[in-house]
Order: C-alpha cells, then structure tokens, then sequence
C-alpha cells in the first residue's frame, strides 16, 4: 500500500511523496536568527517539521515582516538524497530584500539540522510500497 501523507506535507510544490518517494520521514529542526548589518543577532526560537509529524514544507518563509524571501530546505534535501546522506547541518541565509525604494539584502538566517529516513529497498522481483 502506498504512503499517504496530509496536504501540508509539500516539497516542489508537489506531495512530499512525489518529489521525495525514496524517503519515508524526513525532520528538520532550526533557529530562526535576525542579524543587522554590523553583524549583531537574536534568536527568534527553535522550530521543528517532520513528514510523519503531519507538516513539512520545503521553504520556510523569512520571520522578517518586510521580506519575502525563504530558506529553501527541499534544495538541501534533493543533494543529501543524490549523496544518500542520512544527516546535516548547517546555516542558510535569507534569499529575499528589505524594502521599497532603498532596498537593502536580508541577512536574517537560520542554523538547521535535517535527518532523513529512507524507505526499506526491496530485493529484487518484490513490489516496492
């Protein structure tokens, strides 16, 4: 029987188990960081997502009010699925602009750490789920 996943579980604008159908989890913790541009920071929390957990989306949205750009967690998952990586870490930063006229880049990050779970491989002649 195939995996049914909810409808907030996306990765490529697409059910995570269409554009992952290899992995049967995969969970994301980070820390969401406001930086200026001196390079000071503070901490907006900790978040979680996961497959089986019933939310995972493949962006996360920057936490700055004035931007609109996101950290693209499904890139980083397509290259450890590619490198067969159960594991990584690691810091994005902000793709997005702060403001109208005087637009300056976003320097907001966040430090993540992903762990994927991978489906059980058949042996040969056996119907894979």
């Amino acid at each position: 029987m195939a995996e049914r996943y909810p409808k907030n579980v996306r990765a490529f604008d697409k059910p995570f188990a269409e554009a992952f159908p290899e992995l049967s989890d995969a969970v994301v913790a980070w820390e969401a960081w406001t930086r200026d541009h001196a390079g000071a920071g503070a901490s907006h929390g900790r978040f979680t997502m996961g497959v089986r957990a019933g939310y995972f989306q493949g962006r996360i949205r920057c936490h700055h009010p004035e931007c609109a750009g996101v950290f693209e967690i499904e890139r980083i998952l397509a290259a450890m699925v590619q490198e067969g990586e159960e594991a990584r870490e690691g810091i994005l930063v902000c793709t997005g602009w702060i403001g109208d006229r005087d637009r300056l880049p976003c320097v907001n990050s966040i430090t993540y750490t992903i762990g994927l779970r991978y489906k059980a491989r058949k042996p040969p002649g056996q119907v894979q789920d």
